[in-house]
């Protein structure tokens, strides 16, 4: 369930001219590791009331692409990955706030072989993204793998203290890991963001039909479907991107 009446009063200039049939505030395009390109999210969105970000991993040039060209309603933001693989969605009210924070915190350390990390700490990231007006949230908080943070990441109540929001629905995951997610944002009071996270191009067009109907069980077996093959392209372009540079 997408928790739309818990986000932050943050995206409100963002969400103006009534409600958006599409929110998706976690979306990858192939600027880092997904294999969806602008030209696709223009026109998949211009007949569509939405409010998206495209939160690539260390990599702001889509998003940027996308504000300028003022065909999309898009939230400046990224996925900035930490030296022990923990992540940060952060989002800004302005895209030169975004990229004067690309070009200082992330662009310097930046590894040549690893599209998801910097060589920078968690400690690092909160203490930097505060200098801006920004609005920091944990994705995939109860995640599959290293992205389960609860399970593998020892201090992350910690950072639960000092964030402004919990990502409650993420589209590439089961309704049990989403609600923890959820009930973790209730107990720690803090706001809701929520997304596709989408990769791949069939991911983005299942949140979107998530968002606008309801479906039986043979469409979250489609959606794991999408992201199996989701996961096999990803491995496939990072080890691309690996051999490239060695």
């Amino acid at each position: 369930m997408l928790e739309k009446n818990k986000i932050s009063s943050f995206f409100e200039n963002f969400l103006t001219g009534g409600n958006k049939s599409y929110i998706d505030l976690h979306i990858h395009t192939n600027a880092s590791d997904g294999l969806i390109d602008t030209d696709f999210l223009k026109e998949f969105l211009k007949n569509t009331p939405h409010l998206i970000s495209v939160t690539d991993h260390n990599n702001i040039k889509s998003n940027v692409s996308l504000y300028e060209s003022g065909e999309v309603n898009i939230v400046p933001g990224i996925e900035v990955g930490c030296n022990d693989g923990f992540e940060f969605l952060v989002y800004f009210k302005e895209i030169g706030d975004l990229i004067d924070f690309y070009i200082k915190n992330v662009e310097p350390f930046k590894y040549r072989n690893k599209i998801a990390r910097t060589k920078q700490s968690y400690e690092y990231y909160l203490e930097e993204a505060r200098r801006y007006n920004s609005l920091i949230s944990i994705p995939h908080i109860a995640g599959m793998a290293q992205k389960n943070y609860l399970k593998n990441k020892d201090y992350i109540h910690q950072i639960t203290a000092k964030v402004d929001a919990i990502e409650t629905y993420n589209h590439t995951l089961s309704k049990k890991r989403n609600f923890i997610a959820s009930r973790v944002r209730r107990s720690k009071g803090k706001f809701a963001t929520f997304g596709s996270d989408a990769h791949i191009k069939r991911e983005i067009i299942s949140f979107y039909n998530y968002q606008n109907n309801n479906f039986t069980k043979s469409f979250y077996l489609k959606k794991n479907l999408y992201h199996l093959a989701s996961i096999i392209g990803l491995f496939g372009k990072h080890l691309h991107h690996f051999l490239d540079l060695n």
